[in-house]
């Protein structure tokens, strides 16, 4: 299996099965239509052309893999139109990730160049770790150890500054700073 499939999986199953189960109320179908969605992501992964839309691309895949699920079940009737609505009001609901993903951008500067470094090739520019190791001349080991502690850097300096309140998909809902003149965030976020 492809790197990039490997890390959706890992990433991203859990929560795309209980969304779905939350949608479908049958775990055998909602197991079969999450093995649909990554048939799907595996066949298209080439399409998504950023890492920062790789959530929204796979949540596009599960809301029309479950409606495409209730188009072939004929002996259940919903209709496609409301549940199409439904669907698209919770994957556009209001949760502030996008704000926050750019706050963590500007946080990215107060990282040691090293980390700076592997998370602007790795998330920003989606490049592989083999790639990522090629470039700065390390191994590939040392990649991801690099990737892995500038994230924990980065949700250390957010949660310095701030409290989340998180819903059950992991999306950032509300967010309220800890000090109102914090000189990590300041006035980045808002």
């Amino acid at each position: 299996m492809d790197d990039k499939v490997k890390y959706i999986w890992n990433e991203f199953s859990s929560e795309l099965y209980k969304y779905i189960n939350g949608k479908v109320k049958n775990k055998c179908d909602a197991e079969d239509i999450l093995q649909d969605i990554f048939v799907k992501i595996y066949k298209n992964i080439d399409k998504v052309d950023k890492q920062s839309k790789l959530k929204s691309w796979i949540y596009k895949i599960t809301k029309n893999t479950i409606i495409d699920y209730y188009r072939k079940k004929k002996d259940i009737t919903v209709d496609i139109e409301k549940l199409e609505k439904g669907l698209e009001e919770d994957n556009n609901s209001d949760n502030m990730n996008e704000e926050i993903s750019k706050c963590l951008e500007k946080m990215i500067f107060e990282l040691p160049k090293k980390y700076q470094e592997v998370i602007e090739l790795y998330d920003m520019k989606g490049m592989k770790h083999k790639e990522i190791s090629e470039k700065l001349h390390v191994t590939m080991s040392c990649s991801k150890m690099r990737v892995q502690r500038a994230k924990a850097k980065l949700k250390d300096i957010l949660l310095e500054c701030c409290d989340f309140e998180i819903d059950t998909y992991g999306n950032i809902i509300d967010y309220k700073q800890k000090k109102t003149n914090c000189q990590k965030c300041g006035n980045k976020c808002e």
